[in-house]
């Protein structure tokens, strides 16, 4: 757990900055360059930029989880928090080998359930203990596991653009310690 420490908030804030800005490059490719039909092979320019895109983008993301982790309540949301950091890094590496042989291997069809299975469930632990904890905005919280959504079920209609958004937002938040927030001013007494 000490070497979690070692990922500050400014190096998550810019990995997800680096993130969202992959997220958002591989979406708008596939909305201007659709791999609907492709199935498991790399099409064109097009697929190897997609790909490229989304291994940046995940190995990108999983220090965030570790970030937002720490603003959490429970040892359970720490433990959902790089489970899910776990599967977007790996589920990245691994499509690496989905880059340089222009299809998904067979390992890739074991690998993918398990990696996609940890991001989503973590997230969704994450954000509502992140939701409970108050120390983020609930978007941020509610957000987290939609990007699973628009990252893998909607990629093929350019679901990354949202993935993103998000993804820039909570990189600004993290590298501008913007993810906690602060007390309410007092009101202040009318005057005559």
């Amino acid at each position: 757990m000490q070497k979690l420490s070692a990922i500050t908030d400014e190096l998550a804030g810019r990995a997800a900055i680096l993130a969202g800005a992959a997220f958002a490059a591989g979406g708008i490719t596939q909305i201007v360059h659709s791999q609907r039909h492709s199935g498991n092979r790399v099409v064109g320019v097009a697929g190897y930029l997609v790909l490229s895109f989304f291994v940046v983008a995940l190995v990108s993301a999983a220090p965030s989880f570790v970030a937002l982790a720490r603003r959490a309540r429970s040892d359970r949301a720490t433990k959902a928090a790089l489970a899910a950091a776990a599967g977007t890094a790996v589920l990245g590496l691994t499509s690496i080998a989905s880059i340089v042989n222009g299809h998904d291997l067979g390992l890739f069809n074991v690998v993918a359930p398990v990696t996609n299975g940890a991001w989503l469930i973590g997230s969704i632990v994450l954000a509502v203990s992140l939701k409970r904890a108050g120390k983020v905005p609930t978007a941020i919280a509610v957000g987290l596991p939609i990007t699973w959504v628009a990252t893998i079920p909607l990629a093929t209609v350019g679901g990354g653009v949202i993935s993103g958004a998000y993804y820039l937002a909570l990189g600004y938040l993290l590298a501008h310690h913007a993810g906690e927030p602060t007390a309410p001013a007092a009101a202040q007494p009318a005057t005559a």
